[in-house]
Formats: structure tokens, sequence, C-alpha cells
């Protein structure tokens, strides 16, 4: 018989009759450079005994948990196959792989049967995200996790696609740095967004998942003040959608027919309740001056080395990238960024709305990782004006493009021929974005 298994956050298990894929498997520990962490942990091994397949939407670590993959067993390794959408670079494919997993790239829009009553079709969503619908004797199951679908368009495309949506599981709260005194609208355009979801897509039912983190970090701690519960989320499904919510706990195994949600929304709150007396990381280590302007010319020469320079010192030219103004508050000093001149310390003070405040510690982390400013804006552990954040968005744009394999040089020029990257490109440089 058919059924869902909820594990945590964005994961759960679909099981048909011979085959178990599990989704997004992030069960433990923090992600986000310590800055998220799950509201609850528990005991899945019972669960994961028996899974051929494994799903990721991808990267962000909340789904693509690098710790759990490296937790199952080697000799298991070689009897699950990794689901990813094709990307131009491969890195995940090879890193899996590597580790032993077999791996089976899906082309976007394009159905395959994987059981003898299991088929599922991949969409991309700009600029890594992906959906994935599961049709389960002939019930479509659609898990479209936290793509951004604010766009009409891109859900009319799946709609177009996935007709009779059985079940939609989507994310319900917001996974990014919201200024405190924006955060209430920012809660409320999320639940919106699940009614938009319900008007397009109209499913039979809706599962409320991939937002059951807090963030927990001394740092962000602000950010859990405003952010939707699951309580929040099943009233205004109840009031404003034609679909039916499912609450689910981890652990629970669901059959696809009707249920009664007060034992999981109880489940919940109590956790909810007690959201300040979990626990918050504090930062182990403190880089100095001259740690931060070697790691900060390290990630200079990486841009240098993999980009075509021409097309940078034209784009620093017409002023597209800019000198940024940076203070470090475990130091207590001031620095300017370049792509020219990397980190330099700097006697002049600068005012909270024409700068960035945040520690040496997430400042080393964009530096090192080219998804460095992706994870600092999801971690939020730093103070910026909305104004001043397109700035810091566009200065480190070009790690955030090599990320997903795109380069800036002509040869890549192909890469960035799609109309719905090119749209959202657009919108993250006007902040007309989710943030």
């Amino acid at each position: 018989m058919a059924s869902i298994t909820f594990l945590n956050h964005a994961s759960f298990i679909i099981k048909s009759k011979n085959i178990q894929i599990l989704n997004d498997p992030y069960l433990f520990g923090t992600a986000f450079n310590n800055g998220w962490s799950l509201l609850t942990e528990s005991d899945y091994k019972i669960h994961l005994n028996q899974i051929t397949h494994i799903y990721f939407s991808h990267e962000h670590p909340d789904h693509f948990s690098v710790p759990f993959l490296k937790s199952i067993d080697e000799s298991r390794r070689e009897k699950i196959t990794i689901i990813y959408q094709e990307t131009f670079d491969k890195r995940v494919k090879n890193f899996c792989e590597n580790l032993g997993y077999k791996f089976k790239e899906l082309k976007n829009l394009v159905e395959e049967r994987i059981d003898e009553n299991l088929f599922i079709t991949l969409g991309k969503v700009p600029f890594y995200d992906s959906w994935i619908n599961y049709r389960l004797d002939n019930k479509n199951i659609l898990n479209v996790n936290d793509c951004i679908l604010e766009d009409p368009s891109i859900l009319n495309k799946i709609k177009k696609k996935i007709k009779n949506i059985h079940t939609l599981f989507t994310q319900f709260s917001y996974a990014t740095h919201i200024p405190i005194e924006n955060q209430e609208k920012e809660a409320l355009k999320c639940l919106n967004s699940i009614k938009f979801q319900d008007d397009i897509l109209k499913p039979k039912n809706i599962i409320p998942f991939a937002s059951f983190i807090y963030f927990s970090h001394e740092q962000n701690k602000f950010m859990n003040k405003n952010m939707n519960t699951i309580s929040d989320v099943n009233d205004f499904i109840f009031k404003n959608c034609s679909a039916k919510s499912i609450i689910l706990t981890p652990n629970e195994t669901w059959n696809l027919i009707e249920k009664n949600n007060e034992q999981s929304l109880k489940f919940w709150k109590n956790i909810y309740e007690n959201i300040d007396n979990l626990k918050y990381q504090s930062n182990i280590r403190i880089f100095d001056t001259q740690e931060l302007i070697i790691k900060s010319k390290k990630y200079i020469k990486r841009i240098n080395d993999r980009n075509n320079q021409f097309l940078i010192q034209l784009l620093i030219r017409i002023k597209f990238f800019t000198k940024i103004n940076i203070f470090a508050h475990d130091l207590n000093k001031f620095f300017t960024f370049d792509l020219i001149n990397g980190l330099i310390e700097v006697d002049k003070k600068f005012n909270e709305t024409d700068c960035i405040k945040l520690d040496s510690d997430s400042l080393s982390f964009v530096f090192d990782y080219d998804y460095g400013l992706d994870t600092l804006l999801v971690s939020a552990r730093f103070k910026v004006s909305n104004e001043y954040k397109q700035k810091i968005i566009r200065c480190f744009l070009i790690g955030s493009l090599n990320n997903t394999g795109r380069f800036i040089k002509f040869t890549n020029f192909h890469k960035y021929l799609n109309f719905d990257f090119i749209k959202k490109s657009l919108q993250l440089i006007e902040l007309k974005n989710k943030y």
C-alpha cells in the first residue's frame, strides 16, 4: 500500500511496492554556518533501512546534508540511487559517486518510470532549486519544498504538466534574513503564497513542511519572533484554501486518506511555546584582520581564475560591482571590500545604513566558499538595511553564479539563455525577490 512517512523538516519517504524514495534528508545537526537547527530531532533509523533512492531538491544544507550522506554505512551506499536535476558542473553527481552512491540525473519536465506504479517528474526553478512530482497509484504527490513560486508563470507551467494533484508539500515560513520590522509582513506573504499555490494548482491536500527549524545562533535569535508556526498555517489553510491541511510529526506515516490533525498540532505547539529554551550557538573562533585579508585575496584569485577578467573589469567600470563597507563587530573594526583590492581595514566609521555589520566568522565563510553569500543571507547572522543589502548581493554575485556552474566568460553565454533565469536574475538585482 502506498504511503508517506514524514521524518523532519523537508524530509519524507514515499513508498511504493518496491521503491522507497527519501526526500531532502536533513535530520540532525546545524545548517548554514551554525545559523539553523531543527525544532526537534528523533531516531529515524528504522525508516532508513529500506530506502532505495534519495532525492535532493537543491544544494542548501537543510536539504542536501553532507553529514547525512556520510553517516550511511559504505556497504549500503551502492544500493542507493541519488536523484538530482541535470547541472552544468556535475559537482553533486561527482561528489555522491565518490562516496559510493549510484546517481541518476533527471531531465527537466520529463516523466520517468521508477516502479510499476511510480512515475517521477522533476522541474527546475531558478536559480538552483527543483520540484518533484510522484505519480503513485495514479495519485500526484507534488513536492515543491521551498521553491520560489510567486511568479504565476512558474505555477502555471507546473499545472500544465501535473494535473489533479492529490497532495502538495510546501514551505510555510520565511527562510532568510528579514529585518524585525518586516517579519510580520513576510510571514503573511509566506501564507499567501500557499493560498496562491492552492488557487492555481488546486491540490486536494496540503502538507506544510520545510520550515520545522529555528534560527539557532545568538546573533539571529531575533528571527524567531514572527515566524509562522504550524498552527498558524493550519488555521490559514482552513480559512483561506480549498485544500485540506495534513499536519505530520516526525516518524509519522500517512496512508493518503483523511486525517485528524489534533495530536500533531499539539505535539508541535509544545515545541514552539518553548523555543526560547532550545539550544543557541555562539562563536567558537574569531578571525583576525590579517587572516581575513588573506582570505579575501584568495576569493578574488578564485574569481579571476575561473571568470573572464576583461568582463569583470567592464562590469566594475560601469559600477555594477562596487566597493562595499563592512563592520566586523567582534573585532570592532571597519573595512572596505571590492573585487580589485580585496579587504582593506580603514579608520573611517560607517553609518548603519551604509555598511553590513557581521562577525569575522561570517565574513570568513563568505570568502571561503562560493555559496558563502547564500549561506550568509539564509543564516541571517548580520545586520544591514534593505537598500544596502542589494550592494552586498551584487558584490558577491560572481561567487553565487559560479556555485551554480555558471561563469562570466564568453564560452558560458549559452548557460544564461533561459528566460526564467534571466527574469529571476533581474528580480534579484532589483531586490524584487523573496528577500
